[in-house]
């Protein structure tokens, strides 16, 4: 009838965006570098605007009297006040998928004794693609070994009533994509609702149920991780977990564009990052947060450390980068 190449499709063309922005490996690092430092923005940004004996218009609701920009500063701290929550676990949940974070949370998983089957989701670097291993499903037919034909397995995959979409793969299919029994039929459904999810095994020559997994069979961090994919794609309570996103997602923008409109109201000349106006207290405050989560975020220790080698001992070397750059400024 045809072929489709999956990768060619839409959908496909969006998540490499998404992932790594058309640029490989170097693009995925780049994407959790700025998931890790949203993570800084956000919990910093909490932290900074803690109310501190301060009355609750401007903190928590707009002054609507506001010009200018203590306008442009309430909109800011107000809608980041609000969507932090659920900023946080766009972030927090998309850790496993990342490259660095989740191959180092792999070796983890497996050290601690926390695996109990598959993961229902991809760790770390991508996945290759699945390849049936056809031949050794034709060395059975040709040693006389009798296979219940494709069209009675989806007959009963629909009989199951699984999550869409289904599956059906074929015996001999690599166990890494939910085959693994070379003389088994395997029926998986896989939701993006991943708590929905089950894989069932039917025996190729019988039809009879070999085995069948799901949800309650995993370890309770798979389990944690699931649902927090299932909330991050959307999919955990329908198209209310797609409205939240979206108005997530809006509320980021919102926080971007004012957070741009209040640099450049305030900027020195140049690119120039803005004298700092804290107390060293509050700033302090802000050095643990950053510390701590260098700590459980690899790349953001890497960046901190280059960045601190630029600070230290380029940019004093280069007086005028560093004044365009607002770092060469009394503060």
């Amino acid at each position: 009838l045809g072929s489709i190449a999956p990768d060619a499709r839409l959908p496909e063309f969006v998540i490499r965006i998404h992932g790594e922005l058309l640029m490989g490996e170097a693009g995925s690092w780049l994407v959790e570098l700025a998931a890790c430092w949203a993570i800084v923005m956000i919990l910093s940004g909490l932290y900074l605007w803690w109310p501190r004996g301060r009355v609750a218009a401007g903190v928590v609701w707009p002054r609507l009297s506001a010009r200018g920009r203590p306008f442009w500063r309430d909109l800011h701290a107000v809608t980041g006040f609000w969507v932090s929550g659920l900023a946080l676990v766009l972030l927090v949940t998309a850790m496993p998928w990342a490259d660095v974070w989740g191959n180092a949370f792999k070796t983890v998983r497996t050290e601690m004794g926390w695996v109990k089957g598959k993961p229902d989701w991809k760790m770390g670097a991508g996945s290759p693609h699945a390849e049936h291993d056809h031949a050794a499903m034709m060395r059975q037919q040709a040693n006389g070994t009798p296979m219940i034909a494709l069209s009675d397995m989806v007959v009963r995959a629909k009989q199951e009533a699984l999550a869409h979409p289904v599956l059906i793969k074929p015996p001999g299919a690599p166990e890494r994509f939910g085959g693994g029994n070379p003389m088994a039929w395997t029926i998986k459904s896989e939701s993006q609702n991943r708590p929905l999810n089950q894989s069932i095994q039917i025996d190729m020559a019988s039809g009879k149920l070999l085995s069948r997994t799901g949800f309650a069979e995993k370890h309770g961090i798979d389990k944690a991780i699931s649902w927090g994919i299932a909330w991050h794609e959307g999919a955990l309570f329908g198209w209310i977990s797609q409205l939240i996103g979206l108005m997530t997602a809006l509320a980021l923008i919102t926080m971007a564009v004012s957070g741009f409109v209040m640099w450049r109201r305030r900027k020195p000349e140049g690119l120039g990052a803005p004298p700092v106006t804290r107390t060293r207290a509050e700033m302090r405050g802000v050095a643990v947060i950053m510390i701590v989560l260098a700590a459980a975020l690899p790349l953001l220790a890497l960046s901190l450390v280059v960045l601190s080698v630029v600070d230290w001992f380029l940019l004093p070397r280069l007086p005028g980068v560093a004044r365009w750059l607002g770092c060469g400024q009394e503060k």
